[in-house]
């Protein structure tokens, strides 16, 4: 009888932590990783969280008008161990960044891939998964 109990407790607690394994979702779903988008704006907002860190950045288009951009980065411990904290990028920044713009053309969405800060030369490459 112990043992029944300890292992329906056991497969209930592997059932409630795949929740957490499905609830990730795959960037080719969501980003086109055959394309490339170079944008240039100012930050507006740098959210640091889990599973993944965003920025919003002002870009302004050819027409003269500003957009905000959504950009996904990846999450605190991949920034951390790229020496990246949550004051690294202040709204106020002026940033190039390129990256995989969303499938949806309609939406104003990137997965940065580099990250240019001219005006002190940091700069940050790679790719989150």
């Amino acid at each position: 009888m112990g043992r029944t109990i300890l292992l329906v407790l056991a497969g209930l607690t592997l059932l409630t932590g795949a929740e957490r394994v499905f609830a990730h979702h795959s960037f080719s779903a969501t980003y086109d990783s055959t394309n490339k988008v170079e944008i240039e704006g100012v930050v507006k907002e740098f959210v640091w969280r889990n599973p993944h860190s965003f920025m919003r950045l002002d870009v302004v288009d050819k027409a003269g008008e500003t957009k905000t951009w959504a950009l996904e980065w990846g999450s605190t411990n991949d920034l951390t161990q790229a020496s990246i904290t949550r004051t690294t990028l202040k709204p106020g920044d002026k940033l190039v960044v390129t990256g995989e713009p969303a499938r949806d053309q309609s939406s104003l969405r990137l997965l940065i891939t580099t990250i240019n800060r001219p005006s002190d030369g940091f700069a940050w490459k790679g790719r989150v998964d």
